[in-house]
């Protein structure tokens, strides 16, 4: 089997050892196949409410679908209900010291507890929401959101933009 000159080397190396690449050729035709079956083109389409304007970025990375929070100039939506209105650039008129907005927290809460009712607090993004906020947006009631997201177990965010 190692031909003439012994086990480490040296000599002819013996003629009836053959490669047989049909099992081979079996395992890369099925990776390829399992490459191709899991690529998709499809991309998620955002709807945009008419009193908000997204900000552009031409990066390239694909979305997956989370917990949409919408914040346009006149109210704040999880998954399109509204939950508190602005005024005057604030949210539902809380006080600058306060960080939790109380309405948001509660309607997390409840979104946190029927996702773990039905089995689904352990999937995939289940503890990330997708930030869709008007580009001239203070940046203080975007910080207030994403605090009181993360408090009511929401930990990762990400925010929309529109694609160049």
């Amino acid at each position: 089997m190692f031909g003439k000159g012994g086990k480490f080397g040296g000599g002819e190396p013996d003629p009836s050892v053959n490669l047989n690449l049909t099992a081979l050729m079996d395992i890369l035709s099925n990776l390829l196949f399992f490459l191709l079956a899991s690529y998709s083109t499809q991309s998620v389409e955002l709807a945009q409410k008419p009193d908000m304007k997204l900000p552009d970025s031409s990066s390239q990375v694909k979305i997956e679908k989370e917990l949409t929070l919408t914040l346009t100039t006149k109210e704040l939506l999880v998954a399109d209900v509204p939950v508190a209105t602005i005024t005057d650039g604030k949210i539902g008129g809380i006080a600058d010291d306060t960080q939790k907005i109380d309405a948001l927290f509660e309607r997390l809460r409840s979104v946190k507890a029927t996702r773990a009712a039905a089995g689904q607090d352990d999937l995939p993004g289940s503890d990330t929401i997708m930030l869709l906020a008007d580009k001239g947006t203070d940046s203080t009631q975007i910080a207030r959101i994403l605090k009181t997201a993360a408090a009511a177990g929401f930990v990762k965010a990400r925010f929309g933009v529109v694609a160049q």
